[in-house]
């Protein structure tokens, strides 16, 4: 069992491999993050999140980086502590978005969210039962391959998309809220490198299926409030 302490740096470290995409190490934490314990207590507790999976350490001289069991911590805490902000988000850029779905405009709509976010994002519409996908480009600029086979299996999870984002109806419908999924634990891709971000919209009494995928490196609060953002905006359309 992680204490209090333990998910503090865990959070911090995690935070700053997004951050730089380097290995962390407890210098760098003490140096950058207000953690109240010296070098030498960071380092220790760096190596327990290690021996309990949260950590990977790639070389022995090395610093930490998330593993898939790290990243998923990370981002189910940022979607609690975000989701349960009762702070109001609504602007006109992502007004502007909603309005692109309520008019059923689905490749703007994707490849604009794609622009604001460098992500991947794919939507399935059950009504006309299509599937769009805009953004390619975009995910492979920050993904950080080594082989080819690991860019073939970013293809081949874009190519299955139009058949797998057709699971989503099935995966969310005892969700209300956006779920995330990182690495094999994915429903919808294959690649270790990715992690998925799915929820639906509720457009003009039909269910709009929308997935937004990137790097596990990718900013979590910053995707997850956009996504918000435009839920929010989707409902007060609803209710002119």
């Amino acid at each position: 069992m992680l204490t209090e302490r333990n998910l503090q740096i865990l959070q911090a470290a995690i935070q700053e491999y997004i951050n730089t995409g380097k290995p962390v190490s407890s210098k760098e934490l003490v140096k950058k993050y207000k953690l109240g314990a010296k070098d030498a207590t960071i380092r220790a507790e760096l190596k327990t999140l290690t021996d309990e999976g949260y950590l990977v350490q790639p070389h022995t001289s090395a610093g930490r980086i998330p593993s898939d069991k790290g990243y998923q911590y990370f981002a189910g805490r940022t979607f609690d502590n975000f989701f349960n902000s009762t702070t109001s988000l609504m602007n006109k850029h992502f007004n502007e978005l909603a309005n692109e779905l309520f008019s059923m405009d689905w490749p703007d709509f994707l490849s604009d969210f794609s622009k604001e976010t460098d992500l991947l994002s794919a939507g399935y519409q059950t009504d006309e039962k299509e599937v769009h996908k805009s953004g390619l480009d975009k995910l492979f600029e920050h993904l950080e391959l080594q082989t080819k086979e690991e860019f073939r299996q970013i293809a081949r999870d874009f190519e299955d998309l139009d058949e797998n984002l057709k699971k989503l109806p099935s995966i969310l419908k005892n969700f209300s809220e956006p779920q995330v999924y990182i690495g094999k634990k994915s429903p919808i891709t294959k690649s270790e490198h990715l992690s998925v971000i799915i929820d639906s919209y509720d457009i003009n009494g039909n269910k709009f299926y929308f997935a937004a995928i990137g790097p596990k490196r990718m900013d979590y609060e910053k995707n997850l409030k956009k996504i918000k953002l435009i839920k929010e905006s989707t409902k007060k359309h609803g209710r002119k």
